[in-house]
């Protein structure tokens, strides 16, 4: 079982289909964790990477608001992380890719030529949630939520479709089978 676990909701609708998404999956996940912390980027802004650079010596951004500030250091202290992000032309929305293009000083911090620390944090999970008829599906998303989440550490071990849930009066009562459930034998899921 995990200490703690950290549900990041990326939309900027404080009360729409992803925020009672992640209600739902808190309380559907909550019996396997210590705590579940949910940072909810419509209730947090955060400035852009404005690309200047300076995390590269420092590891901290220039921009000092506490939004950002406070996400990483909550990444830093959680087990398991899962993203609710709706689609936005096959991609995240821009109030959620600002926050994660702010993750680069941890890139730097882990990654980046002066690198002080390279481990890896845990399992990602990505919820996918959307209206559907894009003709381009989210791939885009699932690129940037791995390749910004990775740079804290984190991989992407699964991609939950949802994208229809909560639509046209679509239960919000009911979860897919998630990570971690039990199976037909009562036994917890063990992908690692």
């Amino acid at each position: 079982m995990s200490d703690r676990a950290m549900i990041v909701v990326g939309s900027p609708r404080a009360n729409g289909v992803s925020a009672r998404y992640a209600e739902l999956l808190r309380k559907h996940i909550g019996q396997r964790f210590g705590g579940i912390a949910t940072w909810k980027v419509s209730d947090n802004p955060v400035a852009g990477c404005i690309g200047c650079g300076a995390c590269r010596t420092t590891y901290s951004c220039v921009i000092h608001d506490d939004a950002a500030a406070e996400f990483i250091d909550l990444l830093w202290a959680v087990d398991e992380v899962h993203v609710v992000c709706p689609v936005y032309f096959s991609g995240p929305p821009s109030q959620f890719k600002a926050l994660m293009d702010r993750l680069q000083p941890v890139w730097e911090y882990r990654c980046g030529p002066n690198a002080k620390r390279h481990t890896p944090a845990g399992p990602l999970y990505l919820h996918v949630i959307g209206m559907g008829g894009d003709p381009h599906g989210f791939d885009p998303l699932v690129t940037t939520v791995k390749s910004a989440f990775g740079a804290a550490g984190w991989h992407l071990r699964e991609v939950i479709d949802q994208v229809g849930w909560g639509q046209d009066g679509n239960s919000d009562e009911m979860l897919p089978t998630l990570p971690g459930d039990a199976d037909e034998d009562g036994q917890g899921d063990d992908r690692d």
